[in-house]
């Protein structure tokens, strides 16, 4: 992703500057919030874990880990350290883990709900604003930063709720099997090393001309697609 805006002809430099500031605070927002929110749901169910951690936070660098972070800088998705959780804290084993597995997916949709919004007033603004000057390139940075919020967050839900370890599809299978079972042993020990190696294919045949054969690239790109259809449809009517 970000390699793809700086080699980028489509725009200038300080466009690109905005772009890639744009692009990380929306990560970085992303990201943040969707850890925090597990945390959270798992302290207001009765585990500290994530507080005793020092996790139940905004703060992005208690969040990031590093091949989740290098996988959003180079292809607009990733993955954060998982906040820990005691599941033997909650009060209902099954009813917990389903709740702050997808408490983290919830945080993402009401910031994509929120980007989408943005999106529509901050692309009216700056489809009929100013052309050049100060006022183009703040309009600029604020609808792409919408945009990314938009897109980054629902990346981020359809990529989470992959049933693959440490991601949040991953607990939700947990979660509905307690006992442990084969599948859930494979992917703890192997689910990081299955989701480097959908990127490493991706990049594979996108270098080959065969874009076909990233079916994962595809999958986020007809989320994205489904996200842009309405956007254009209201602009449209707006600037009709």
């Amino acid at each position: 992703m970000v390699y793809r805006i700086l080699f980028s002809s489509t725009y200038s430099a300080v466009e690109k500057v905005l772009l890639l500031v744009a692009f990380l605070l929306s990560a970085t927002l992303a990201i943040s919030l969707h850890e925090f929110a597990h945390g959270f749901a798992a302290y207001k169910l009765g585990d500290p874990t994530a507080k005793l951690n020092g996790r139940l936070t905004v703060n992005p660098v208690a969040h990031f880990e590093p091949i989740g972070l290098l996988m959003f800088l180079l292809v607009g998705f990733g993955f954060a350290r998982p906040v820990p959780i005691n599941p033997n804290n909650f009060d209902n084993y099954r009813k917990g883990m389903l709740i702050t597995a997808f408490a983290g997916v919830t945080a993402n949709l009401l910031l994509a709900l929120a980007g989408f919004g943005m999106m529509v007033g901050f692309g009216y603004l700056f489809f009929t604003g100013a052309t050049s000057g100060g006022l183009y390139y703040l309009l600029f940075f604020l609808f792409e930063f919408s945009l990314f919020m938009t897109l980054l967050n629902a990346v981020l839900i359809a990529f989470n709720l992959l049933p693959i370890f440490p991601l949040d599809g991953f607990r939700v299978v947990e979660a509905l099997s307690r006992t442990e079972n084969a599948y859930i042993r494979f992917m703890r020990r192997y689910g990081s090393y299955i989701l480097i190696g959908i990127v490493v294919i991706g990049f594979f045949f996108e270098r080959i001309n065969i874009p076909q054969g990233d079916v994962f690239g595809m999958y986020l790109s007809a989320v994205q697609n489904g996200i842009l259809k309405p956007f254009y449809k209201i602009m449209g009517g707006l600037l009709a």
